[in-house]
């Protein structure tokens, strides 16, 4: 075969004569895109993404189609190629009426694939399904029971019959089998790196970190100023909700890949960043946020008045429950840790539990879960009251609570509507006990020892929590990273998993010499980038499937710590898995089409206007039919007629009407295809 001499990006090369510039370029490795050509066939040049500039040429040349020829001098990178495939990509990504990953995963803030891991549950394949879930989250037992769940809130199951599919119970179920299996699943860990980190707090945040770093072959230590691991999921959650044996089963896997946990070391007291300085190579601090507040109103330093957090802290550090026998109980707030000390204050024997808060039950942040099972147990609520006095008796204890009535006006930074003072609605509440479940704060005591042993000043933000750069959560002092409710302020479970990660991301590239960067934003389509999704678009396809309910302990046998969710069994978890209706593409992780998007950094929204809808044909048994996702690259219609003989497809129509359709667009099963 005789030899051409060409000239590709300022090389000269030696092509063979018939090549094409895209099989040239491809035996060199040299990457052309292209999403219309297959070796199999001959060019099409549809998708007009191969281009290259070929000197003495009249402009941009498909790469596929167009022959090499002695001396030809080719171009295949610069600013005029990468304009020109980034407005082909935009022009088919504006009609792309599709989700590249289902909108579960978009929220959830961890970024966990729920659709990946639910697909293995319906198969069986658990191990798998907890494989999936632990390349974003390590804590997933944990997760599937207290978790808050913004998945279900997007999930579009709730467009067929209104209820989510039971995406948290799913990972419980995976999750505790794993877990008290024989061998539970550990990832596998790069060799040692020979960095030491350590790693300041052992809740959600400081847990995710070390097991993220771990995995990266560093040696990571957890300096843990209480007794045991676990953070605001020991002592924040009840038993009745998340076990303490899940807690300690979940840090084994955590551990298990050589972290190493230091008990009773606080930093700032017995424990000096001087020391950790000499010692450590880095730092995460994730010190979680775990000061409770007062009520805030006039005389609430009475007595038999506690911060919610202090509440719960203290039974769990004592192991001894408080003894409310007989008496009334107020809880003021509207969160989470509202439920857990409302639904704990019951179980201390309280004769009455009330729930006050400023807003209805609509503006309510706690789980509705939360709030429908403290129902259930007999917690009584008062919404549109607001604390405005306590009023003690002679000995300094409370006697009275003096309340407001509030009223709901404009909508304050929230979106919630903010709650106003009714004038002379006064009220008061006789009581025995006050539970503030009003907020909580950062502690930070250690700025000082941080300061003088690293020679730079630690700075915190205007609400008195860490200040880190919010892409890569490094701290105004290099080497020291910062993660979880120590820097957000109180949040949630997953949110402060997800800060973790990203923690440990940042660090891991600190001690590889390299500069911490922000995770590239991928390219993602959506459908809601086209239009709101509403019922029609789901509820005439899918057949109606009632939600399956989480079992649990009868009402009158919940007076103590057992977990009240008993956990699905196998029946009920394959039928709930069949209720997710896949969302996202199956192509996730293999789609060019994405891929190329996001190199040439593409937007979806950049060229409005017309775009086309399809509903799906989902009637053959192996085949399903989308022309949503469908870039009429023809391959489909070209495999099908060239090298199988079959033309079972087609095109039809003709311009932007376009679209595949089975041969004489009868049904596929009925036309010459053999799948």
């Amino acid at each position: 075969m005789s030899e051409l001499n060409i000239i590709i990006n300022n090389r000269i090369v030696k092509g063979k004569k018939g090549e094409s510039i895209l099989e040239l370029a491809s035996r060199l490795g040299i990457e052309i895109p292209t999403l219309c050509h297959d070796d199999r066939l001959r060019p099409f040049s549809s998708c007009y993404l191969c281009v290259v500039e070929v000197e003495d040429m009249r402009g941009l040349q498909p790469a596929c189609s167009t022959k090499i020829s002695e001396g030809m001098r080719i171009s295949t990178d610069n600013e005029r190629i990468k304009k020109s495939r980034r407005f082909a990509l935009e022009l088919l990504i504006s009609n792309h009426y599709a989700d590249c990953r289902g909108p579960c995963q978009e929220e959830c803030p961890a970024g966990v694939d729920v659709q990946g891991y639910i697909s293995m549950i319906d198969k069986g394949r658990y191990r798998d399904a907890v494989e999936i879930i632990k390349e974003t989250n390590p804590l997933p037992a944990i997760c599937g029971r207290v978790c808050v769940r913004p998945c279900e809130l997007v999930c579009r199951r709730r467009l067929v019959e209104d209820k989510p599919v039971g995406i948290d119970y799913l990972k419980r179920y995976a999750s505790d089998i794993d877990l008290y299996s024989k061998e539970p699943y550990m990832p596998e860990v790069k060799p040692p790196s020979g960095k030491r980190v350590a790693v300041i707090g052992a809740g959600p945040g400081g847990l995710t970190a070390a097991y993220f770093l771990a995995k990266e072959g560093h040696n990571v230590d957890i300096f843990e100023s209480n007794p045991h691991a676990g953070g605001m999921l020991r002592y924040g959650i009840p038993p009745y909700r998340l076990p303490n044996d899940v807690i300690e089963k979940e840090i084994e896997g955590i551990t298990g890949l050589g972290v190493k946990i230091n008990y009773n070391m606080k930093l700032g007291e017995n424990l000096s960043f001087g020391g950790l300085k000499d010692s450590f190579d880095a730092t995460v601090l994730a010190i979680g946020s775990q000061k409770g507040t007062g009520i805030g109103c006039k005389n609430d330093d009475a007595g038999n008045i506690y911060s919610g957090i202090d509440f719960l802290r203290n039974m769990e550090m004592t192991g001894q429950k408080y003894d409310f026998t007989g008496k009334k109980v107020a809880v003021i707030g509207g969160g989470n840790t509202a439920m857990d000390c409302c639904r704990t204050a019951m179980r201390c024997g309280a004769k009455k539990v009330i729930v006050l808060y400023r807003r209805t039950e609509k503006e309510m942040p706690a789980n509705p879960i939360e709030i429908h099972e403290s129902k259930i147990e007999g917690i009584e609520y008062m919404f549109l009251t607001a604390p405005a006095k306590v009023n003690k008796d002679e000995n300094g204890m409370l006697k009275t609570l003096t309340c407001v009535k509030m009223e709901l006006g404009e909508p304050d930074s929230s979106g919630r509507r903010r709650p106003v003072k009714i004038e002379g609605s006064e009220f008061d509440i006789e009581l025995d006990y006050i539970l503030a479940a009003i907020g909580q704060k950062t502690e930070v005591n250690f700025i000082e020892d941080i300061n003088k042993h690293s020679g730079h000043n630690l700075k915190l933000n205007r609400w008195g929590d860490i200040d880190a750069d919010p892409g890569t959560l490094q701290t105004s002092v290099e080497g020291i990273f910062a993660c979880g409710d120590g820097v957000t302020g109180p949040a949630t479970l997953i949110e402060a998993i997800a800060q973790g990660r990203k923690a440990a991301r940042s660090c891991s590239q600190w001690l590889n010499g390299k500069t911490p960067e922000k995770e590239k934003e991928e390219f993602l389509s959506r459908k809601v980038n086209f239009e709101k999704q509403d019922e029609s678009e789901y509820r005439p396809f899918y057949r109606q499937q009632d939600a399956a309910q989480m079992p649990t302990l009868e009402p009158e046998k919940r007076f103590n710590f057992d977990e009240v969710e008993l956990g699905f069994d196998h029946e009920t978890a394959s039928r709930e898995s069949q209720r997710c209706i896949e969302c996202g593409c199956s192509e996730l992780y293999t789609c060019s089409l994405k891929k190329y998007s996001g190199d040439y950094n593409v937007s979806q929204l950049k060229l409005g206007g017309e775009y086309k809808k399809y509903t799906v044909d989902f009637s053959h048994p192996l085949v399903e039919i989308d022309n949503n996702k469908c870039i009429l690259c023809s391959r489909c219609i070209r495999i099908c007629t060239e090298m199988n003989g079959a033309s079972a497809l087609g095109l039809v129509n003709r311009g932007l009407d376009t679209y595949v359709t089975p041969s004489m667009e009868m049904p596929l099963h009925q036309t010459a295809c053999d799948s």
